[in-house]
């Protein structure tokens, strides 16, 4: 049975609270952004996932990839896709800096990895090299989840069994990738019953964009034709929902009812 939110009003009752309190609290003065809280039944994920997944959005775009200061992680060599990147003029100016894997571990070692977190809104990463990355970048960008490096494909060529891949940089393909990670939300699967996942900013989002998104969140997470990258959580094992900030208290907008819990035991026990 799909979610309905906000039939009894508690959505927006939340959200408009939430809103409310982060500007007459000083304690939540610094807290931007929304997450919608998602507490499951059976965890969503398996341990060390650090591959964020893309929720596409309808109706609201979190940022432009034009306000958004990017690092390209890729390949060795990084010439191609240096001069493929920055001499068209469709990426000339996406990214802050392009980086290969070798150059970023001489570059970039402990207290310096602190001065590439600071530098940098938004990583992205060659598919090919995303996998080498915790141990390159560490606890200072793996620790908390805020600044995991998304996965890019440099080319839409797919790897043929037996064959080499041809080196290859398509400017186009790249950018709208980068577009797609910053216009829309994500989330990382885990070993936990509970999924955090953005769902707008105070003061840049209305209560209307805040609620179409955490129905566009909640529709991807348990429709199962989304699979691989969607469709994580099946029908029913939603047990209740949150919207809070960094710092503030969770505050419920749904909650699975009594009645459906028990269901769902007795088919288990049968």
């Amino acid at each position: 049975m799909p979610i309905e939110l906000d039939t009894d009003g508690a959505t927006t009752k939340a959200l408009r609270a939430l809103t409310k309190q982060c500007e007459v609290d000083p304690k939540l003065a610094n807290d931007t952004s929304i997450h919608l809280i998602i507490n499951t039944q059976q965890p969503v994920g398996i341990r060390n996932d650090h591959v964020p997944r893309i929720i596409p959005l309808k109706h609201s775009q979190m940022k432009s990839a034009n306000d958004v200061r990017i690092l390209l992680i890729c390949k060795d060599p990084s010439t191609l896709y240096r001069d493929s990147l920055t001499k068209e003029k469709a990426t000339a100016e996406l990214f802050k800096e392009i980086i290969s894997v070798k150059k970023l571990k001489q570059r970039f070692r402990g207290k310096k990895l602190k001065e590439l977190y600071n530098e940098f809104d938004m990583i992205v990463a060659d598919y090919r090299v995303h996998h080498l990355l915790p141990s390159v970048l560490g606890s200072t960008f793996y620790r908390s989840n805020r600044k995991l490096p998304f996965v890019v494909r440099m080319s839409k060529q797919i790897k043929e069994k037996g064959s080499k891949m041809k080196e290859d940089c398509d400017p186009k393909y790249v950018k709208a990738q980068v577009k797609s990670i910053c216009k829309n939300t994500w989330f990382l699967p885990n070993k936990d019953n509970c999924l955090s996942i953005k769902i707008g900013e105070i003061g840049v989002h209305a209560e209307a964009e805040l609620m179409a998104n955490a129905e566009d969140v909640i529709d991807f997470l348990c429709d199962r034709s989304k699979k691989p990258q969607g469709g994580c959580i099946k029908d029913g094992k939603i047990s209740s929902i949150f919207v809070k900030t960094s710092n503030s208290l969770s505050l419920p907008i749904w909650k699975k009812l009594e009645q459906e819990s028990i269901d769902d035991d007795e088919e288990i026990r049968l």
